[in-house]
């Protein structure tokens, strides 16, 4: 679709047709009897009229402009991930980083943020697009770095934080853990209410047997937001969980992109090939 950036410059045409009535170009000539120089005025005229016209062209700022809208999709998504010492054993922790990295990696027109608990639990990582960043900072976290103990409920009260604004139409916390809760300061209640006010959809991963891992909890919490829960009996069991998940239904996130082609090299172009040749004939 052709367009203008000022359209407004054609007025101007109105300035070439009271000038060529009221002020004559002024030369010396010499009179030929019998000569008709009526042609030559008339090829002249238009020649004039053709240069500034194309000027005004180049002038008015012509364009093409094309809107293209891209849909991708994508989530909003939380992981948290447990490090409490009982994350030590049988090499747990490690599965749960390269199992965690290659998820982060699959979610391509995702945000991903990080949170990370123990004792106590932190947002490691903000909502970020920036994949490598997220993945830099999994890489660098440790079994106790958030102490010893299991504060799920905490970690929730966290992953919530990263979520409340977010626009996302799916929001998603995937929590990891292989223990029971004993060191949250918050209620299950408190924080099912954020969960539903902020519709976010939990899915939970239980590292080891009944006996070792709260799933009545972890159970609750996917089931009444929407997620589902997983069980990984072994280390192993891990990554095909992540899997799993990357399979979830995405969200659509629509990108406008406004492409505009400029033409006004092209009449400043045709304006200089007639100057010339106007100037040409005047020799």
């Amino acid at each position: 679709m052709l367009e203008f950036g000022n359209l407004w410059v054609f007025l101007l045409l109105i300035l070439f047709f009271i000038c060529y009535r009221f002020c004559p170009e002024k030369r010396i000539a010499i009179y030929f009897p019998h000569f008709s120089m009526t042609k030559k005025l008339n090829s002249d005229f238009w020649l004039k009229f053709f240069i500034f016209t194309s000027i005004l062209f180049a002038l008015s700022n012509p364009y093409i402009k094309k809107e293209i809208i891209q849909t991708n999709k994508g989530d909003d998504i939380v992981l948290s991930i447990d490090s409490s010492g009982s994350m030590s054993q049988f090499n747990k922790f490690a599965f749960v980083k390269v199992a965690a990295n290659n998820f982060i990696q699959k979610r391509k027109t995702d945000k991903v943020g990080l949170v990370v608990f123990g004792t106590n639990a932190f947002i490691a990582s903000p909502l970020t697009e920036n994949k490598k960043f997220v993945r830099e900072i999994l890489g660098k976290m440790y079994v106790g770095i958030a102490g010893q103990n299991t504060a799920i409920l905490d970690s929730l009260v966290q992953s919530i934080r990263l979520l409340k604004n977010s626009n996302a139409k799916t929001k998603i916390i995937i929590l990891l853990t292989d223990g029971i809760d004993n060191s949250s300061k918050v209620d299950l209640n408190s924080v099912m209410k954020e969960i539903k006010k902020y519709k976010i959809k939990i899915y939970t991963i239980g590292v080891g047997g009944s006996d070792e891992v709260n799933f009545n909890l972890l159970s609750y919490l996917a089931k009444n937001s929407g997620g589902e829960v997983f069980q990984a009996l072994r280390p192993n069991d891990i990554l095909p969980v992540y899997k799993k998940i990357d399979s979830l239904e995405k969200s659509n996130i629509t990108h406008k992109l406004i492409y505009k082609k400029y033409l006004y090299i092209y009449p400043l172009f045709l304006a200089i090939v007639l100057l010339l040749f106007y100037l040409r004939r005047r020799i």
